[in-house]
């Protein structure tokens, strides 16, 4: 009984968010607080449908999703580069890999990657229907298109970080909608993730959006996702779709750093002074509230002209006499909170193609090569020594380190790698997919405990 009260809560919590719009949207959405059962006329026009779409965006930005917290900080802590330093020690426990169900942080992000998803839900099942004069058929198609990319890269996420989770396609109508819902494996949730991408780059726009998504967006995600699926010839295939567009380009750090919307930028999402994200904040320096920090070895890394770089612009050693160790990221540097999330970049796109031609059947370590020089060269180093597959894998791992310093690629490299216990000692490989909360788990019967935990 105790756990029925219990999902009940949680669902009257998911669907109050569900329909509750940013103030700047108040005035576009004018519906009544839903509760635990969604309205269904709560999306029956044109204004209501693009409400509900920046409504969605606004889930992604969710402090602990992509906004600085939760899902961004536990990956980077977990990827080997940083330290704790602050007060919250529950943080601490993806840096020594001692996380169990009960961490705080692990709730705080799932609960609001499914917030994003039945959001996504509900536009993707009510939009379509939506009949009214001056909305047009290619309108409905490209909010559905967006909510499809959404949810596909919010699936993605759960599917990276916690393995074999519930696939739930449907919106929330009622307290009992998950009930028989058990979990779909890792390799199941991809596959559903690439089915939405499918369907959302036949409904978006070949345009240029950087905080939106279009076909452009979608060919990105389908590079990374099929990547992490070992599919090295679709991944260098759609990895060059995006490579080829003169939209985008490798541009100077210092110009990539100060501006928002560069050419660098496939997809980010956008902040400002009056919606800020916690990037800032979190981490050590002077203004924030100092949650992690980069490590003495990350340091070096970006500091060396061999391996860092002009990236050596993303980090500062504030050490003294009196506090040592003390080193200051600059990629999220504003204390407006106005810096942007950026999600999918170019640079990201040349290392998938490097990786995928460097293990797909046959191999093409020549062009493997020169994408890997493209992101070196772009940063000021010389070209890599590497001349072997196993030497040129190793200089992407390395690159990719050094590229994504600060956004939460590396622990999910070193897991899909297999590399986690070789580079970071965690050699318990139920490690290297996090427990599910245990909220979740004793809420709902259908969940089944990853292994380990």
């Amino acid at each position: 009984m105790k756990n029925k009260i219990y999902k009940t809560f949680r669902l009257l919590i998911a669907a109050s968010l569900l329909f509750t719009a940013s103030s700047c949207l108040k005035d576009v959405l004018e519906t009544e607080p839903v509760r635990y059962i969604s309205d269904n006329a709560s999306i029956t026009d044109r204004k209501a449908a693009e409400a509900a779409l920046y409504g969605l965006y606004s889930k992604l930005n969710h402090n602990n999703y992509y906004g600085g917290a939760g899902f961004q900080g536990n990956i980077f802590l977990a990827g080997g580069d940083g330290v704790w330093t602050g007060t919250w020690d529950y943080l601490n426990h993806f840096v020594t890999h001692s996380y169990m169900s009960d961490n705080l942080s692990l709730y705080n992000s799932w609960l609001p990657i499914y917030s994003t998803i039945n959001q996504a839900n509900h536009i993707i099942a009510k939009v379509p229907d939506i009949d009214v004069p001056g909305f047009s058929q290619a309108e409905r198609n490209n909010i559905v298109g967006e909510a499809l990319f959404v949810r596909a890269l919010a699936y993605f996420d759960l599917a990276r970080t916690w393995g074999n989770v519930p696939v739930v396609l449907k919106p929330t109508t009622s307290v009992n909608d998950f009930d028989g819902v058990g979990q779909s494996t890792q390799s199941q949730v991809y596959q559903q993730v690439l089915a939405d991408l499918d369907r959302a780059e036949g409904f978006l726009p070949e345009t240029v959006n950087r905080n939106r998504a279009t076909g452009n967006t979608v060919r990105a995600l389908k590079a990374r996702v099929y990547l992490y699926n070992n599919e090295w010839e679709k991944a260098e295939q759609y990895a060059s779709l995006l490579i080829s567009n003169t939209e985008y380009e490798l541009i100077d750090w210092e110009v990539f750093l100060d501006g928002t919307g560069t050419r660098e930028s496939i997809f980010e999402l956008a902040f400002s002074t009056a919606d800020p994200s916690v990037h800032n904040n979190n981490w050590t320096n002077p203004v924030g509230r100092a949650q992690w920090a980069p490590n003495r070895q990350l340091y070096e890394l970006l500091a060396s002209p061999e391996t860092g770089g002009s990236r050596s612009k993303l980090i500062v050693n504030g050490s003294t006499e009196s506090r040592v160790d003390y080193y200051i990221q600059k990629l999220w540097w504003r204390p407006a909170g106005d810096n942007p999330t950026y999600v999918l970049r170019i640079a990201e796109q040349y290392l998938i193609r490097a990786e995928a031609r460097t293990k797909k059947a046959v191999p093409d370590l020549a062009g493997a090569i020169s994408d890997l020089n493209a992101v070196r060269e772009r940063s000021g180093l010389t070209a890599t020594v590497a001349t072997q597959a196993d030497e040129v894998l190793q200089s992407i791992e390395s690159e990719r380190r050094a590229e994504f310093a600060f956004e939460p690629h590396r622990w999910f490299d070193l897991v899909r790698t297999a590399r986690a216990g070789d580079v970071l000692g965690v050699t318990d490989q139920n490690k290297w997919i996090f427990p599910i909360p245990f909220n979740d788990i004793q809420a709902d019967p259908d969940l089944v405990q990853n292994p380990g935990y």
